[in-house]
């Protein structure tokens, strides 16, 4: 049995991604099948984040959050007549966030799972919390973009593609959804307390939540 210290859980990047590697299996083989994927999902990422702000604008509690946000991003757009519904995605702050989700995923199929991509995930967290983005909005739309890329990649199996025959669906899928939740876990971190988590007060040295 393995003793896990569980106040570096919130104070350790690396020793939270083992901890989650370890009890999800994932490893090398599920970052390799990850990276394979990257010449199926490349060509559709631009679909795949049209839709992802189709469907974040369809509802007002998640598509408030890019109009509270207009200010800062939207430069020199006159935005004094738009409203909650008439504020649309030609605005260049969802332009600019349409980049920036086209850059993480394709991350997440090319670059190594190292402390760059530890960082990248935790960011993840950070940034949203800082904006008060609501975690229930953040856990449900990974979820969306789990579904998408399965999606995607069953196109792929059942296609005359070439390669499409020998692709390993099942275990890509797999290798997904456990990318998909070591995501999830470094954004809860910064939603989480993590004396109320752990059950008891912090340990005598006090720097265990510098990060939070």
């Amino acid at each position: 049995m393995q003793h896990i210290n569980e106040y570096k859980l919130y104070s350790d990047l690396v020793y939270r991604y083992k901890y989650i590697c370890d009890f999800l299996d994932f490893g090398e083989k599920d970052i390799a099948l990850v990276h394979a994927s990257a010449s199926i999902l490349a060509p559709r990422l631009p679909d795949l984040v049209d839709a992802v702000y189709d469907k974040l604008f369809s509802f007002d509690c998640t598509k408030r959050i890019f109009y509270g946000e207009k200010e800062k991003h939207d430069g020199e757009v006159d935005n004094s007549s738009s409203t909650l519904d008439n504020y649309d995605q030609n605005k260049p702050q969802i332009g600019m966030r349409k980049g920036a989700l086209k850059l993480y995923l394709a991350r997440l199929v090319t670059k190594p799972y190292d402390g760059s991509m530890l960082n990248v995930l935790d960011r993840m967290g950070s940034m949203h919390r800082i904006i008060k983005v609501e975690l229930i909005h953040l856990q449900i739309l990974l979820t969306f973009v789990q579904d998408a890329i399965i999606a995607e990649l069953y196109n792929y199996k059942n296609s005359s593609q070439p390669g499409a025959a020998e692709f390993d669906i099942e275990g890509t899928i797999r290798a997904f959804g456990k990318v998909i939740g070591i995501q999830n876990q470094f954004i809860s971190k910064w939603y989480e307390d993590p004396v109320s988590q752990c059950g008891h007060g912090p340990p005598s040295t006090s720097s265990w939540c510098s990060i939070l």
